[in-house]
């Protein structure tokens, strides 16, 4: 199982998965439903209390504003 940290990682040169986070954003926006899918399919264990944390991190890295 990956970490969130290592997703980061991989996301820096990672043109598919950038391409996949771009797509999730387009709507400037990030859904539950939408967090936890992607998630899922990046075998990422998150629970809904670490939700928060992760959208800040999100935030601090430019994904989301």
């Amino acid at each position: 199982m990956a970490t969130v940290e290592e997703l980061v990682q991989q996301y820096q040169t990672d043109k598919a998965l950038q391409d996949e986070v771009k797509a999730i954003l387009a709507d400037g926006k990030v859904s539950m439903q939408e967090f936890f899918e992607f998630a899922k399919k990046h075998n990422v264990s998150v629970s809904l209390t670490d939700l928060p944390k992760y959208m800040e991190q999100a935030k601090q890295l430019g994904f989301i504003k």
